[in-house]
């Protein structure tokens, strides 16, 4: 039983990810080639990456359990939950690195005139290479850090849930078992690790220049596989699209009509649903969020304040000492992806045996939703970035101590430190709703925060007001991003954008 609940979680992890990766290729291009599509989809994937977990179970049971086969239903409600958690950070790599591709490439592609499926396979996919696999690092953590929410559909009476790893731990937990509780844990730990070691690891090391260990049989296997399983649909792709030339336009039209009908269904769907919420439900719903947000949010900006402290000095360890920051870049890998839930059955002897307790595990579990991000961007790009000129000043006039820190190793880092804090800041917010409220046992642990607000409303089975809350909580974490985040990341453009 415990190894089919790993493999089953291994399934969906991968199915996921495999999802993600065509997601992220093809809006990421379409944006950063097609201004109308940017426009629109840019402000909408603002808002959707801001919406914790539990804000997207009315769309998995509405999309997936409403209209399949239950247990098929669940299933891929399941592998979509997994995929909220994967997807967005990587959508955005693939956009940067489509964005930023040389303008010839675009006199390149209309001297040969190029098709869709050409660039595509051939231009786009391979130039976002560095960004999938950059990203990669962090989303497999981040998949398997929500596995055991994604694993249990809950909403009011209706629960569904999945054979798998994540759920597996907690009912050998809830029923008493803690001989197949550890049991669990452990063999989670070990596809942790040998998923690092054998995939991202050596992919990480031979396409962005890192040393991390790793051993690459298995690789160099998945990567052969992978290149001609590609080169095979690029190749398939041209001919379909040569075949099809002559309906472009006819194509094209349907096309567009099929994503303006499914935008006003959307939208009529949204309107109908705003509109049976009722103005008299809507404003205490909208008023309760705004009360618990500004406690969520002054915990969040510790926790940013705390995990940069660390992140900066595991990168001075990892920069002074190879070796050491080997090692901990695996023990990070490994802590990264343990599922946040987890954490609470692991210290529940702490979080129920003592007043604070829970304040303890909660902190530990906003550390995994946030912390990585910062190390991950500082480990890196940041340490890379760092003048081999100003190292070299600094032995010459013998800066050491405090003074390099300040002066040099620091400012090297800055632009990997704005953009790391603004993708920790959104993990903060999504792993809220596993820090603020969790049931152990028979124990229900709630210390208050929009994170908890939002699983109360699952528990009471409030829909509407699940999706009110979560929209207000998306739309004051992009109100935040456009104003304070927008602002920093211009101070930093300014003052070191131009540097060589």
């Amino acid at each position: 039983m415990l190894l089919a609940a790993a493999t089953a979680s291994l399934f969906r992890m991968l199915a996921a990810y495999v999802l993600s990766v065509l997601t992220a290729l093809l809006i990421g291009s379409a944006m950063a080639k097609n201004k109308t599509v940017e426009s629109i989809l840019l402000p909408i994937l603002d808002i959707l990456q801001s919406i914790p977990i539990l804000g997207f179970f009315p769309a998995a049971l509405i999309l997936f359990v409403t209209y399949f086969p239950e247990r098929i239903g669940v299933e891929l409600a399941s592998i979509f939950l997994i995929w909220t958690s994967l997807v967005w950070n990587m959508i955005f790599g693939v956009y940067s690195s489509v964005k930023s591709l040389d303008p010839s490439y675009d006199d390149l592609v209309k001297a040969y005139n190029f098709g869709h499926a050409a660039r595509f396979f051939f231009i786009y996919a391979p130039v976002s290479r560095r960004s999938l696999i950059a990203n990669s690092l962090v989303s497999w953590a981040g998949g398997w850090f929500f596995l055991t929410s994604a694993e249990v559909v809950s909403l009011g009476s209706s629960e569904y849930r999945v054979t798998g790893l994540g759920s597996f731990i907690i009912e050998q937990f809830n029923s008493g078992n803690l001989l197949g509780f550890y049991l669990g844990v452990a063999l989670l730990l070990l596809i942790i690790t040998l998923t690092y070691f054998l995939i991202w690891n050596p992919a990480a090391s031979k396409n962005l220049g890192l040393n991390l260990p790793s051993f690459t049989a298995v690789y160099d296997k998945i990567h052969d596989i992978v290149a001609a399983t590609w080169g095979g649909l690029g190749e398939l792709s041209l001919v379909v699209e040569k075949k099809l030339k002559k309906f472009e336009k006819i194509l094209g039209f349907l096309i567009r009509l099929s994503i303006l009908v499914a935008l006003v269904i959307f939208a009529l769907n949204i309107i109908a649903g705003l509109g049976s919420i009722g103005l008299p439900n809507f404003l205490p719903k909208m008023l309760a969020v705004l009360y618990e947000i500004p406690i969520t949010l002054a915990r969040i900006v510790f926790i940013l304040l705390l995990s940069l402290s660390l992140s900066l000095l595991v990168a001075f360890i990892s920069y002074r000492n190879v070796l050491l920051g080997g090692a901990l870049s695996i023990i990070g890998e490994i802590l990264a992806s343990i599922p946040a839930i987890i954490w609470w059955p692991l210290l529940a002897a702490i979080a129920l045996g003592y007043s604070y307790g829970a304040y303890i595990v909660s902190l530990i579990v906003f550390l995994q939703g946030a912390f990585w991000y910062l190390y991950y961007n500082i480990i890196v790009y940041g340490l890379s970035s760092i003048r081999k000129d100003l190292e070299e000043l600094s032995s010459v006039y013998k800066i050491r101590g405090v003074p390099f820190i300040r002066y040099v190793f620091v400012p090297s880092l800055l632009p990997s430190i704005a953009t790391g804090a603004l993708s920790a800041w959104g993990g903060a917010w999504n792993a809220s709703v596993v820090a603020e409220y969790v049931v152990v046992g028979d124990h229900s642990i709630d210390i208050g925060g929009v994170g908890a607000l939002l699983n109360r409303l699952a528990i009471q089975g409030d829909v509407e007001g699940l999706v009110v809350s979560a929209l207000l909580l998306s739309s004051v974490i992009v109100l935040i991003n456009k104003t304070l985040w927008s602002r920093f990341f211009k101070y930093i453009e300014g003052k070191y954008g131009g540097e060589d």
